[in-house]
């Protein structure tokens, strides 16, 4: 039993690895490039990764605290559910590590902050959601979710939480705390669903 499942993580290891730098390759050089060139800055401080990480941990403790709060209660109280420890080596790297350093570097390090050069907050806030929202539509088709009531749900929690991180990187002034927030979210949902 152990060496099948040895020989499925190897075989996996290398497919999870790629699947990494494509991402790498397609979402965040490309911001990286764009900073350096357009907006002639330091990618590290344009996207919010060199500022207030103590600052930061304060909003990032607070978030998580009512994230695991959120997900114990509804799965283990209400819902009865066991927690399942059985991760992949490509759902821990690609889905819970990287998607939130991907997705936040996109999504607050650099649109927000673009955006908030000709919006108020709010209306940034929600644009930036609205797009986070749209990158998760091909994943929800692909995995065969985009039906009732599921997708709404999906949809409204995608938004939801946008504009959660939106707002604790306005707060924190730090992307490291929503990065950290984004792949404790990630976590919780694999561990519980």
């Amino acid at each position: 039993m152990w060496l099948v499942q040895y020989l499925d993580l190897m075989d996996s290891v290398p497919r999870a690895i790629t699947s990494a730098i494509i991402k790498i390759i397609i979402w965040v050089i490309p911001v990286i490039l764009l900073v350096k060139v357009i907006e002639k800055s330091n990618p590290i401080s344009y996207l919010g990764l060199r500022h207030n990480f103590r600052k930061g941990l304060k909003w990032t403790g607070w978030v998580a605290l009512a994230f695991i709060s959120y997900f114990v209660i509804l799965n283990l109280a209400v819902f009865k559910k066991n927690i399942d420890f059985q991760i992949g080596f490509n759902e821990l790297l690609n889905t819970i590590l990287l998607v939130g350093i991907i997705e936040e570097i996109v999504f607050r390090g650099f649109l927000l902050r673009k955006l908030l050069d000709s919006f108020r907050f709010w209306i940034a806030n929600t644009i930036t959601a609205l797009l986070f929202v749209s990158i998760h539509f091909p994943i929800w088709f692909y995995k065969g979710l985009f039906e009732l009531p599921y997708i709404l749900s999906s949809i409204i929690t995608a938004f939801v939480l946008g504009i959660i991180f939106g707002f604790v990187d306005k707060k924190s002034y730090s992307l490291w705390s929503v990065i950290i927030i984004h792949s404790l979210y990630n976590l919780l949902v694999s561990l519980f669903y």
